[in-house]
């Protein structure tokens, strides 16, 4: 399985383009892996996690071609993860010559409800849906799926998490979650996997339905303790904000001497 970070930033990227703050200002001197675009992830070359604002950006970046995608699961409704202008781009006016294979997206009942909203026909673009509960089972292609309940954006939308067993490598991708409901860690209970991709959004802030550095570590405790991580397994710290989280090189000795990888923009792990 191999893993392709996409963007690794909070939704309004890092630095924030109006933020003139310390740390965006020391992003945008230092350059690097200090400038993160919205988070997603790219498996293989077939599976997408989260369909940001910024796929062109990192097509380009990457020199990547999105058509080879065939299963897109959407973790939420906000917009630095559910972009519905992408969708648009799979028209026949936009793909002149080759029109790209259908595409299967998976996502909370929102998410759904507004893809079906925006495009009546999902044969103009080349899409088949399919709304997702917490701690649904599923198999597309070569990967079996599993969701989860995220404590994000509560009394809003609901928020969700996947895990993507391919039948050798297992990964959990754990983007806006909070820290975990009590129903998400039982579900969790026996599993285990070859990485685990996990929010660290607050750094040393403290909003309670995100991730900072103490909860980002309290987790990574647990997962320890509960055998979910397999030999060799990687932990990765993902989704940074630059309101509490300093540039790149800052927080890797916060949590790097935790066994923890800190994502950057262009990373890539082969399981």
């Amino acid at each position: 399985m191999h893993l392709l970070f996409l963007g690794t930033a909070a939704g309004e990227g890092y630095p924030s383009i109006f933020c003139e703050c310390g740390n965006c200002r020391e992003a945008r001197a230092l350059g690097g892996r200090n400038l993160r675009l919205r988070s997603a992830l790219l498996v293989n070359d077939d599976l997408l996690l989260d369909m940001g604002p910024d796929l062109v950006a990192a097509a380009h970046r990457y020199n990547l071609r999105f058509s080879t995608i065939r299963t897109a699961l959407i973790t939420h409704a906000h917009g630095d993860h559910f972009h519905l202008p992408a969708i648009e781009f799979r028209k026949e006016s936009f793909t002149v010559v080759i029109r790209p294979p259908r595409l299967k997206i998976f996502g909370p009942p929102d998410v759904i409800v507004a893809i079906h909203n925006t495009f009546p026909n999902l044969d103009e673009v080349g899409v088949d849906v399919q709304s997702v509960q917490p701690f649904e089972t599923w198999e597309r292609g070569s990967y079996r799926f599993m969701s989860y309940r995220a404590f994000h954006d509560e009394g809003h939308s609901q928020c969700l998490f996947y895990s993507v067993d391919d039948g050798k490598h297992h990964l959990l991708y754990a983007t806006d979650t909070g820290p975990f409901p009590d129903a998400t860690w039982d579900a969790l209970d026996g599993q285990s996997f070859d990485c685990i991709v996990l929010e660290e959004t607050e750094g040393y802030g403290k909003w309670p339905q995100h991730m900072n550095f103490e909860r980002f570590i309290n987790h990574y405790r647990r997962f320890q303790s509960e055998g979910m991580l397999r030999p060799g397994a990687r932990v990765i710290a993902h989704h940074l904000s630059h309101a509490w989280n300093p540039v790149h090189d800052k927080v890797v000795p916060i949590l790097e001497p935790h066994g923890v990888i800190v994502a950057y923009d262009g990373l890539t792990i082969d399981l």
